[in-house]
């Protein structure tokens, strides 16, 4: 047979190596929660078998609460058990044992970090996307057949007795709200991690690494948060939530004040912090190429 093979992506190889690198560890967690799903399931279906005795009822009942709750605490847990293997992962890959090989693959330095951080950041995402479901999916069920929505609307109406009070759907819209703001947040200590561990592997820090890289990133957590809450003080974009409902974006400017009965959720910092991850993105990659001395 005659002809040129089709020279692989190296990039798309890389990508590949690291997913499957990563799925091994992170692959695990996902089964516990899936096992905790399915005996959520499996109780739910055996409390509605009217044969059963009350003594098994209310064992099953038990189950059923536990699998709820270590559920919602599996599925949180597994955001920081995601973001431990994340930083591990990356000095391990890059800066131990493996760190010659992996730099002397034939890509770029932006092509290496940014591997890392597709796969990573993608990891840290279902994580993320599978506890906001877990506590939806579970809080619903725990409000329609437990709570019972009669309590829940007697709720709603001494909250609209209350005044200023906050609506149970704007409470819901400023989760959500924090919840993203949260998940930015988490996205961008990455970034800094990298960056601090990338910068304390430069020659005149190589000896003490390890130690280095926690007063850098300290250092580059504060000026990072401070920069974000400069620009907050520019440019302050932020989110109302009406009370018809409607969302409104708006600046707020010198002098102006927000109504007791808007909830307000300022857009400038996600923005900010989205900004600086980029220029942080591209300063690890400067160091990784240039400055980087492998042991």
């Amino acid at each position: 047979m005659t002809g040129v093979s089709k020279k692989k992506n190296k990039f798309l190889m890389l990508l590949k190596n690291d997913f499957l690198a990563s799925a091994r560890v992170i692959s695990l967690f996902y089964i516990a929660l899936a096992l905790l799903f399915a005996l959520f399931g499996i109780c739910t279906g055996i409390a509605k078998i009217d044969s059963l005795s009350v003594e098994v009822l209310n064992k099953v009942s038990t189950v059923h609460t536990v699998s709820i709750a270590v559920s919602m605490l599996v599925s949180f847990l597994l955001i920081f058990v995601t973001f431990f293997f994340v930083v591990y992962d990356f000095f391990k890959s890059l800066f131990g044992q493996q760190g010659y090989l992996s730099f002397t693959l034939p890509v770029s330095s932006h092509q290496l970090l940014g591997s890392k951080v597709i796969i990573y950041g993608s990891w840290l995402a279902i994580s993320y996307a599978v506890f906001m479901f877990t506590v939806y999916f579970m809080g619903t069920y725990t409000i329609d057949n437990v709570i019972g929505q009669e309590k829940i609307s007697l709720v709603e109406t001494l909250m609209m007795m209350l005044g200023d009070f906050p609506s149970i759907t704007q409470l819901i819209a400023y989760a959500v709200y924090i919840s993203v703001f949260f998940f930015v947040m988490i996205f961008s200590f990455v970034f800094i991690v990298y960056f601090a561990i990338s910068l304390a592997h430069v020659r005149i820090l190589q000896k003490f690494s390890l130690i280095a890289s926690v007063p850098i990133f300290f250092v580059l957590a504060a000026v990072f948060f401070a920069l974000a809450m400069k620009m907050s003080d520019i440019v302050n974009v932020f989110m109302l939530f009406n009370d018809d409902h409607t969302i409104s974006i708006s600046i707020l400017r010198e002098g102006m004040q927000i109504k007791s009965q808007y909830m307000m959720m300022p857009i400038t910092p996600i923005i900010s912090f989205i900004i600086i991850d980029v220029g942080m993105f591209f300063a690890t990659s400067y160091v990784m190429h240039k400055k980087v001395n492998l042991k």
